[in-house]
């Protein structure tokens, strides 16, 4: 099979929630695994069948050559001809394993493909939504929205969006993390993120914003703990 349900699923994580991630998986699982597999089973069953059969014949030439050593010399031919044969076979077999691991790893880049299209469009809602958010809210005066790489050199993060403005007269960036679905382990992770890149910045009032485009309830203790903010997409909850 190309890939198992949990590693599909794991590809999908971060850009679908628990439910939506678990039904694309085993949607995709089981429309390929059927194709693949019978594909598989079919050209492993007839290389295999191929390289028995040769070594069938092997075995019986070389009986037969212990029995008579007379014409010894006329079947140590058949018995390279047959193990050339018998090579053949084996070179095949390992070519039809190459296909095999071809094809995995392109359905690897078809899934991967369908999780940075759905997180490029995520980044775009968030980069036109959250402004308007920080400004019905705060009265965030917007300079710029979108995403940025940042950090010290040999250890930078991309940081799904960064809203740069004025707050109360005082230039502001707003780091987000922008999610289906935020959970705790990607909150408590953005945050050492922020503050490795928080000094590069080039502000001294530098907040976190976590944004969930689903349903299911975020971590909202937690990010209040830490002074974040946290934004559905038609309001905010933690301020």
């Amino acid at each position: 099979m190309i890939l198992d349900l949990a590693d599909l699923k794991r590809h999908l994580q971060p850009a679908f929630t628990e439910q939506q991630s678990t039904m694309l998986a085993t949607c995709l699982y089981e429309y390929y695994q059927p194709i693949v597999h019978q594909r598989e089973m079919a050209a492993i069953r007839d290389g295999l069948g191929r390289v028995v059969a040769a070594q069938e014949v092997t075995g019986q030439r070389i009986d037969r050559l212990t029995a008579a050593q007379e014409l010894t010399g006329q079947r140590i031919d058949r018995h390279a001809i047959a193990q050339d044969r018998t090579e053949a076979e084996v070179a095949e077999l390992v070519q039809v394993t190459k296909t095999l691991l071809w094809g995995q790893n392109d359905l690897r880049k078809q899934v991967g493909g369908i999780a940075d299209s759905v997180g490029q469009g995520l980044e775009a809602y968030a980069t036109e939504r959250i402004p308007r958010t920080l400004e019905q809210r705060f009265g965030f005066v917007l300079e710029s929205a979108a995403p940025e790489t940042m950090g010290p050199a040999g250890n930078v993060a991309k940081i799904d969006v960064v809203c740069r403005g004025m707050l109360d007269g005082w230039p502001v960036a707003v780091l987000c993390e922008v999610k289906t679905n935020v959970t705790e382990t990607e909150v408590r992770e953005f945050l050492v993120t922020a503050d490795r890149v928080r000094p590069a910045a080039g502000v001294d009032d530098v907040r976190i914003l976590f944004s969930a485009t689903a349903r299911a309830r975020p971590p909202q203790r937690l990010i209040a703990e830490y002074g974040c903010w946290l934004a559905f997409p038609r309001r905010m909850v933690v301020a």
